[in-house]
Parts: structure tokens; sequence; C-alpha cells
């Protein structure tokens, strides 16, 4: 059973469906539980600025929360990027993302806007060496979980979402770029370890078509299991049809490799669900 998805968008960002609609879709698919993951405020990202209201979202969240007392429960979260202003207080728990690359001159490289312009950072800032923006990368993903402890890691291996499309990684590169990965990650995962954080098995980029596996990559779900790392699948959700994408998939992926449980959100808290 899945009880709830702890990664959710919604039009107060750059979702397509209001929080109303969200949590009546999570009713309809039988949850307990909802966590709502508005985009932290990006000034300098006019296609994705996230919430600019904070205070007028966690509100919007808490009334709708009232409203369904009973029938959902409801946390307030956020995709902290690590870019932007540290948040307002008084969120549930945090999503720690890194979208962006490291600003040269001001400016901001998005790693997930689109094919084409991860193309262009990749020829123009890194002179077309993949190794060296994957580097660049994850010492960002790192340096986010040290300084902020957020509660989930966000879509830690999401420098290859382009990949089916672009073909960077391949066999020239490919151990030394799956070498700089996993560093990465058991650094990730003794940071977590002490502080309970947790890291979530993402199907976002299956549901919009430009993956065929979850985040992060088969290799890393290894090395996360082989670590004891605690896990939690979420669908990265922008709209209500894809709440649950490939929940019961990725379960079973999952349990080929050995694991026999996730993290999830219900009855309000954060909890082991053991499979069966």
């Amino acid at each position: 059973m899945f009880y709830s998805n702890a990664h959710t968008h919604s039009t107060w960002c750059d979702g397509k469906n209001t929080l109303q609609e969200m949590a009546q879709a999570a009713l309809q698919l039988q949850m307990t539980d909802l966590g709502f993951t508005s985009h932290s405020y990006a000034p300098f990202d006019p296609g994705c600025l996230g919430v600019i209201d904070e205070g007028a979202y966690q509100r919007a969240v808490a009334q709708l929360k009232a409203e369904l007392a009973g029938q959902l429960e409801i946390q307030c979260g956020l995709e902290w990027d690590y870019f932007s202003p540290r948040p307002a207080l008084g969120y549930d728990y945090f999503i720690g993302s890194v979208h962006y690359f490291e600003p040269r001159a001001g400016n901001y490289a998005s790693v997930d806007e689109s094919p084409e312009s991860f193309q262009k950072t990749l020829d123009t800032w890194f002179s077309g060496d993949f190794l060296e923006m994957a580097k660049a990368y994850y010492r960002l993903v790192v340096r986010h979980i040290k300084e902020n402890e957020p509660l989930i890691v966000g879509h830690f291996d999401l420098i290859q979402k382009f990949n089916d499309q672009l073909g960077y990684i391949h066999a020239g590169n490919q151990k030394v770029y799956e070498e700089i990965a996993r560093q990465a990650l058991a650094e990730v995962c003794r940071m977590i370890k002490g502080y309970g954080g947790l890291v979530e098995i993402n199907t976002g980029g299956m549901s919009r078509g430009w993956t065929k596996n979850p985040y992060p990559a088969d290799f890393l779900l290894t090395d996360l299991y082989q670590r004891q790392t605690p896990v939690m699948i979420t669908s990265d959700s922008h709209e209500t049809k894809t709440l649950n994408y490939q929940f019961q998939e990725t379960k079973e992926l999952l349990q080929k490799i050995g694991f026999t449980e996730s993290w999830q959100l219900y009855q309000g808290q954060f909890q082991p669900i053991q499979w069966t």
C-alpha cells in the first residue's frame, strides 16, 4: 500500500493543478497523507520562480489541511534549491535539491530545463567535458546536504536526466562518471545517517518522458541498499494524473535489489513501511 506522496507540486510553483485538486486526487487514490513541496523562491529563474510569498503558501496549505481534517493528513514542505534564499520558518520538512550550476558572472544555468539548454551549458561552461560538469554538480549536492541537512535528498542524479536524448554518458566516460556519482552518494549517505535523512527514489523523469528509470540510477540504488540508507518513493508530481506514477513498478525494482521497506508519510509522520 502506498499511503502518500511527499514530493508534490501545485500552481503555487510550476505545477498544473491547485492544492485542492492534488488533494482530491490523493483521496481518489485512497492515500491517507500528502506532502506539498513547492519549489523554493528562485528570483534568478523567470521560468520557475517558485514560491514568492511563503507565508501565503503556508496559510493556503494550512487551510486545506483544516478543511480535510479526518480525511487526509497534509504536510507543508518545500523543495529547497541550494541557490534559493534561506526559506522562512514554519515548514514541516524540506527536500534538498540542486537545479542549477554555480553561477558565473551572475548568470545561472539550469541542470534540467531542457536538452537544448543543457547541451549549451555543457559546451559553453564546461567545454564539452561532461565529467567536469558532473563533478561541479555533485559538489553542490554534497554541499547542500552538508550545510542545510534537508530531511529528503531530492533527485540525487538529476544531471543524467537528458542522457537518453543527448548521450553524454557513454562507454568512454561511464566508469569514471559512475565513480564520481558513487563518491558523492557515499558522502551524502554518511551525512544523512547522522541526522536521520532519507533519499528519495523519484519517478518524475519517467512521468515526463525523459527517463526510463527513476532517480537515482540502478547502480546507485545498489549502493543505497548496501549502505542501508533509508529511501522513499516519490513522484515529484506536477499534476493529478502522476501522483503515484509507477510506484508499484519502482517498489518491484527496489525489491529485486534487496530492499524490504520504504519510508512514507503515514498518519502525519515519516515512518518505515514494510512491504508484504
